[in-house]
């Protein structure tokens, strides 16, 4: 559970807070607050159809030009295709930002004045965001960011973190929360559903697998740093990221997803049979071998996952 690893606090999505969420609740009995993301405010930013990166000034993501890779146009209109969408002008895009700043810090506000009002005490507003929409998906989001940050400490909000607001008082009765996600639904069929029966399968065999291997070469925090578990728990990490179901299941380059999990599932058996054969310094040239292509994470150290015995309950 949370609580025995340290975690004090995370997030859900509003609904399933039933909507309610102007505070922090403590789940079930015990000292562990889950906070829920507004969507009345998330929304402004994150909706498909309605978000302000999908408005027409700023900055198309996905048409480029072939000969030089940039992207030289603007989204237009959501039914405008590519080759037809007007050019990307900087000066009308800051005129955007301008906007929507000026909207979000708005609604805001509203939002803060109405729910405390509704609940008789100081309300709580969460917004989240995935940060790759900043920058990568919406190429002005970083602007937009750091005009909001400083814009709504103008107008009276404070801006603070979670732990902020768990320390500050932001905490209301507890809920007994039901399992939720992000997702489609608000349940797990993005990521468990029926289309990736056979990723959830995968993910399974392969961190049971690469954690038991992981525990049988002894790595824990007394000994020094093995690149072969490092490398086989960065597979595994791999392995099993929620993009691949995500794409599997919106149809989104379903196959390359597919061929991704697979590939490093394919490292995660590789090492572990070479570990589990007593081939030490093959299971070594196989880790630096996948490296150079799988380096992610250079800072991943398997030493801090401990004996499986250290684990939680």
């Amino acid at each position: 559970t949370y609580d025995k690893v340290g975690i004090s606090h995370f997030m859900v999505d509003g609904p399933a807070l039933r909507g309610d969420t102007t505070l922090g609740r403590p789940v079930w009995d015990s000292d562990v607050v889950a906070f829920g993301r507004d969507l009345a405010v998330s929304y402004r930013v994150w909706s498909p159809k309605s978000g302000y990166p999908g408005q027409p000034y700023y900055r198309d993501f996905h048409h480029y030009d072939h000969a030089t890779g940039l992207k030289p146009a603007r989204v237009t209109g959501k039914t405008v295709s590519g080759p037809d969408k007007a050019p990307y002008d900087p000066a009308l895009a800051s005129a955007a930002i301008e906007k929507d700043v000026a909207d979000f810090v708005a609604t805001v506000r509203e939002r803060l004045i109405s729910e405390s009002e509704r609940i008789g005490r100081p309300a709580l507003v969460v917004a989240a965001f995935d940060t790759e929409l900043f920058g990568h998906w919406w190429h002005e989001g970083p602007q937009w960011l750091e005009q909001v940050l400083r814009a709504l400490p103008e107008a009276g909000v404070t801006v603070g973190t979670l732990a902020d607001a768990r320390a500050r008082g932001y905490v209301g009765e507890p809920v007994e929360l039901a399992d939720s996600s992000w997702g489609s639904g608000k349940d797990w069929r993005v990521w468990a559903g029926d289309q990736v029966a056979d990723l959830v399968e995968l993910n399974a065999e392969v961190v049971r697998l690469a954690l038991d291997t992981i525990d049988k070469m002894r790595v824990d925090a007394t000994g020094l740093r093995d690149p072969v578990a490092d490398q086989l728990l960065r597979e595994a990490i791999l392995a099993v990221s929620s993009d691949w179901a995500f794409m599997v299941s919106k149809d989104s380059a379903a196959g390359y997803a597919r061929d991704r999990a697979h590939e490093h599932a394919h490292a995660v058996r590789e090492i572990a049979a070479t570990v589990a054969a007593g081939q030490l310094a093959k299971a070594g040239q196989l880790a630096a071998g996948w490296y150079p292509a799988d380096g992610l994470f250079p800072a991943l150290d398997a030493r801090r996952l401990g004996p499986a015995s250290e684990g939680p309950a």
